[in-house]
């Protein structure tokens, strides 16, 4: 099965969005991964936004797992033997991503606010891959004009993609 990555970009610079995940479409090709797309408004909703899909994902998972409405007693008892094998596993609490990645842009305005949301933005993104132990590619970065953001994006994007393709790379072996 292809590992399924959830990409989290910020639409508040459309262009710099564009190259992003232009550049991610050709780092992380369909054939060998499962990509799911979903924008915010700017940088700084995207922590959040991977927090609530791992939450919400996990609580789907526990609750297709755990019905028997309208069942037969052949699935019934189905369900009842994947809950227990889950259960030995652990994997009822798991996200249904293999990983997630962040695709976004600060750009330095007249005041230090693109300072304090930075580190914000990082430490909840990397105390978010702890807690949950899934992968968190960064591919968030700071620019000083809107031309330096664009000389930018794609690296950025390239190397956060080719961080995740490692870890999930690792997680094969």
């Amino acid at each position: 099965m292809k590992p399924k990555i959830k990409i989290i970009y910020s639409n508040y610079y459309p262009s710099i969005k564009k190259k992003m995940v232009e550049a991610v479409i050709r780092q992380l090709p369909v054939k060998d991964y499962d990509l799911i797309f979903f924008g915010v408004p700017g940088s700084f909703e995207i922590p959040y936004e991977i927090a609530r899909s791992i939450k919400e994902d996990i609580f789907d998972n526990e609750n297709k797992i755990a019905s028997f409405k309208g069942k037969d007693k052949e699935k019934i008892r189905n369900n009842i033997i994947l809950m227990a094998k889950l259960s030995q596993l652990n994997l009822d609490k798991q996200c249904i991503y293999s990983a997630y990645l962040a695709l976004g842009c600060i750009i330095k305005g007249k005041t230090i606010n693109h300072e304090a949301i930075s580190v914000s933005i990082f430490t909840n993104l990397q105390r978010l891959s702890i807690e949950n132990t899934i992968p968190i590619g960064n591919g968030i970065f700071n620019a000083n004009n809107i031309k330096e953001a664009e000389e930018k994006a794609i690296k950025c994007a390239i190397q956060a993609s080719n961080v995740l393709k490692s870890f999930i790379n690792d997680k094969k072996k």
